[in-house]
């Protein structure tokens, strides 16, 4: 019985995308002119859940944002524009940091091959060594999922980097930006003088 509840509690998850465009976004700001439109918790929204557990457990926001350049000129987050909460300037995390932070571990499920001595008899019948198949197949597989999702996450946050990208007059581009130690806050975008 042990052995199922670690198989079925352990295993790795599938990385479903986010895809910032295709997002109903529920909370917005129209400050400066520059527009932004954006939503807290997608990961798990999308079925994300092990993402989504590191996400609370090491408290990053993941944010999927919309961003519309209503100003006569280019603004570009990171050189003259900025992230703000309550009047204070939050900075965002860069893709490789937010995929290390998320990530799933892909070594932890080597812990598989432990079934390896793991045998099988029916009717007091000769034993079968059934761990020696399901030890390296389960843990293979759980390996490529985990490293697979992680490549994934990692691809979409590249996809969808906002920062230090130029954003020009009349353009609504859509993103996908990570806070660390944010709470469930209202965002604004500033122009930076």
């Amino acid at each position: 019985m042990l052995v199922f509840i670690f198989l079925f509690c352990s295993c790795a998850q599938s990385y479903y995308a986010l895809n910032p465009t295709r997002i109903a976004y529920n909370a917005s700001n129209n400050l400066e002119d520059i527009t932004l439109n954006y939503r807290y918790d997608i990961l798990n929204e999308k079925g994300n859940k092990k993402i989504s557990k590191k996400e609370r457990a090491r408290n990053i926001k993941l944010v999927a944002v919309k961003i519309t350049n209503n100003t006569g000129k280019v603004i570009n987050i990171g050189n003259n524009a900025a992230f703000y909460s309550n009047n204070s300037m939050v900075y965002p995390m860069d893709a490789i940091s937010t995929k290390n932070s998320l990530k799933q571990s892909v070594p932890s499920h080597l812990l598989y091959l432990l079934l390896s001595p793991l045998t099988l008899s029916v009717n007091n019948s000769k034993s079968f060594p059934i761990g020696l198949i399901l030890g390296p197949a389960i843990s293979g597989g759980n390996m490529l999922v985990a490293a697979s999702a992680n490549n994934n996450l990692y691809k979409e946050l590249v996809q969808y980097d906002i920062l230090y990208r130029d954003i020009q007059p009349g353009e609504t581009v859509f993103g996908l930006v990570s806070f660390r130690n944010l709470d469930y806050v209202p965002l604004t975008i500033k122009l930076i003088k």
